[in-house]
């Protein structure tokens, strides 16, 4: 199969495309046909070693795919009867920058009827924290107001629109004044964060008294401005330190305006499949949608890496196998 994989760390440049051997599913695995997968910041860290991330070399990336079934491990098959060779599906696996790839059944999910396999290698790995960060840690409810720290990003994407679906009010920081529209097509009042003060800005919207539920990835540059952005009894959750994890918290006002701070933590398989079943319900009703912002092929994978290094995307970018490549699809 063809790949692409690192055999030694550093920038971009150290990704490399070419054979590597066929994975082999375990009993409690299938093994896919990759159609289309996509980048996320971990594939930056594993590239480079950096953030505690040391992987064993020669190393192909990647966590999310969309394809189609090849074979099914031996107790898979009793466990999982709704899966089939030659079915198209998405799924959260392991060296999904290649050919052919493996998951774990229990995380591998049929295509929804509303996505092409473009669309859907988009979902898991940005879908589910989202989705996990706002209905299961923060509990958002209908009427409240949300804001999604970099709305521009994967996860950001995600948290508006599920934000949005469960009938919140949603508030987002972009980096950029071409991705104000991007934001605000998706239902979300866009705040640009470095040319406003955040928590004023946020202040302002919400008549002076603050946001519900902060969801953020970004870490330590906005953890002062989230903070500042709650309502009494709100709601702090992260999905990510991507920017910096070292900040500092007045626990006074922890104490006393009854604010709650939550984690994504890393959910075992089981967890994850509840996770995946309960946003692929929102995507199959088409009231969430993932946001593509470029396709690349496999052979111009190191252009994505460095389209994630500079923030110059909205959405996901995705890599196709078969060297399908489209413009902007945001």
């Amino acid at each position: 199969m063809r790949a692409a994989f690192i055999e030694t760390r550093g920038g971009p440049e150290a990704l490399k495309v070419g054979p590597r051997p066929d994975p082999k599913p375990g009993p409690n695995d299938v093994l896919i046909r990759v159609r289309a997968s996509s980048l996320d910041r971990l594939d930056i860290y594993s590239r480079e070693g950096s953030h505690g991330v040391m992987r064993q070399l020669p190393y192909i990336g990647g966590r999310d795919i969309a394809g189609d079934i090849l074979e099914i491990g031996s107790e898979a098959r009793s466990a999982y009867p709704d899966l089939a060779v030659g079915q198209p599906v998405v799924a959260l696996g392991a060296g999904a920058h290649a050919e052919v790839a493996t998951a774990p059944a229990m995380l591998t999910f049929a295509l929804p009827p509303t996505c092409d396999y473009t669309a859907a290698a988009a979902i898991p790995t940005a879908g589910r924290s989202a989705y996990d960060a706002l209905v299961n840690r923060a509990r958002i409810q209908a009427g409240e107001d949300v804001l999604v720290i970099a709305g521009g990003s994967g996860v950001g994407s995600f948290g508006i629109q599920i934000a949005r679906a469960a009938g919140c009010r949603v508030i987002t920081t972009v980096g950029a004044p071409g991705k104000f529209e991007l934001a605000s097509r998706l239902g979300a009042e866009p705040i640009n964060h470095y040319e406003e003060n955040v928590a004023e800005r946020v202040r302002a919207l919400t008549g002076g008294r603050g946001v519900d539920v902060v969801l953020d990835h970004v870490g330590a540059p906005m953890w002062e401005a989230a903070f500042k952005s709650l309502a009494d009894g709100g709601r702090f959750v992260t999905t990510g330190v991507t920017a910096g994890h070292m900040a500092q918290i007045h626990l006074g006002q922890l104490f006393t305006r009854g604010l709650e701070l939550h984690g994504v933590g890393r959910p075992d398989d089981a967890r994850l499949r509840r996770i995946m079943l309960g946003l692929l319900r929102l995507v199959a009703n088409g009231q969430v949608a993932p946001v593509v912002h470029a396709v690349l092929p496999l052979s111009e994978i190191a252009n994505g890496h460095r389209m994630l290094e500079a923030s110059s995307f909205f959405g996901k970018i995705v890599i196709r196998m078969d060297e399908e490549a489209g413009a902007p699809a945001s």
